[in-house]
């Protein structure tokens, strides 16, 4: 079986251990309060928009996980407006050289019936499975799909929201 390659995402996992760390120590390094208290302020007007629902996105293309099962998943739940909130995207992208690729997540909605880029980063990674989480913590009236891509070629997946229920 092949090695899933360390994801970027697990650095901020070795960085939490750290911190966590120099907590039950006492004390927190500096730089180490400084990005806690920027990622608390900035984190705020998010907070009552997560999801609490999972929703698979199907494998299409690169869009996959090593065992071809799904091409990510996303947490979201309906608002009291009928809108519908977008928690946290994860998703999976498999390389097969070395490339450059934009990894984005796609709201399509009422207001956006073409697609609205709501969150990206661009990785140039080597060969091998790959997967990221983009905490997205909006809402969407209208909402129709969230779609994720590392460009077309790489494939497109979707989970599509209609009607009331979602």
């Amino acid at each position: 079986m092949r090695r899933v390659p360390r994801s970027p995402i697990d650095q901020a996992h070795t960085d939490q251990a750290h911190i966590d760390q120099a907590a039950r120590r006492g004390r927190l390094p500096a730089k180490w309060l400084a990005a806690a208290l920027i990622t608390a302020a900035v984190a705020l007007p998010a907070v009552g928009c997560r999801g609490v629902t999972q929703a698979l996105l199907p494998a299409n293309g690169f869009i996959t996980n090593p065992s071809r099962a799904q091409g990510g998943h996303l947490w979201w739940r309906r608002t009291a407006d009928r809108s519908v909130c977008i928690g946290t995207v994860i998703m999976w992208v498999q390389y097969n050289a070395t490339a450059a690729k934009t990894w984005r997540v796609i709201a399509y909605s009422a207001g956006h019936p073409g697609g609205l880029t709501v969150a990206s980063r661009t990785f140039t990674l080597k060969r091998g499975w790959y997967w990221w989480g983009f905490g997205v913590h909006q809402a969407y009236q209208g909402l129709s799909a969230v779609c994720v891509t590392a460009t077309q070629s790489f494939g497109m997946s979707c989970v599509h929201f209609s009607g009331p229920a979602g």
